[in-house]
């Protein structure tokens, strides 16, 4: 049986490199990976990390059925952005590594800038095989763990995307920043 396979860090762990690294391997041997990423992101059409490197993607939403794609040539599914997943999404990706026997990878945020667990990312720490976390670090040294919104929060949105508009930090920090310490 192929697996399902949740990878999660906070910004800039380099969760999209891992992932077009896959990519790539499964290109290098002649094998078809099918590439996803959120259609709110700033990726349209194209997933592409920090390091330059990019490929051209297909778009979900909210609505997208993975259930309804033609799979019969794909190797591997591979999820960018995947805390955007519904429950109803991350089930029908379950059910592809279990029924299809077609691996499914898929790389996220575990929270929010607001430390809310993201939709797609509870529900994949919940049906994954195997969960595998990227690190990084905070600027004071230590793991970040989670995302502060360094521009207007008015918004509540957990949609607000962009990669200026955030930087990675460690709890502690993250309760500083918000002014939770005093």
């Amino acid at each position: 049986m192929a697996k399902l396979i949740f990878t999660y860090g906070a910004m800039d762990a380099g969760k999209t490199t891992s992932m077009l690294q896959v990519a790539h391997n499964y290109d290098s041997k002649g094998l078809t990976p099918r590439v996803f990423t959120y259609r709110g992101c700033d990726k349209a059409g194209e997933c592409f990390c920090r390091l330059g490197v990019s490929r051209p993607s297909d778009m979900f939403d909210k609505e997208y059925s993975f259930l309804a794609l033609d799979l019969s040539n794909v190797a591997v599914v591979l999820i960018d952005e995947a805390q955007f997943l519904t429950n109803r999404q991350v089930f029908e990706l379950g059910e592809i590594a279990s029924c299809r026997n077609i691996p499914v990878m898929c790389y996220g945020l575990r929270t929010s800038w607001q430390a809310h667990v993201f939709e797609g990312s509870s529900a994949l720490f919940g049906l994954a095989d195997e969960l595998r976390e990227i690190r990084t670090i905070c600027s004071c040294g230590k793991k970040a763990t989670m995302a502060h919104r360094t521009c207007d929060t008015t918004t509540n949105s957990d949609e607000d995307l962009g990669q200026d508009k955030y930087i990675s930090v460690c709890r502690e920090c993250w309760l500083k920043l918000n002014g939770y310490c005093r």
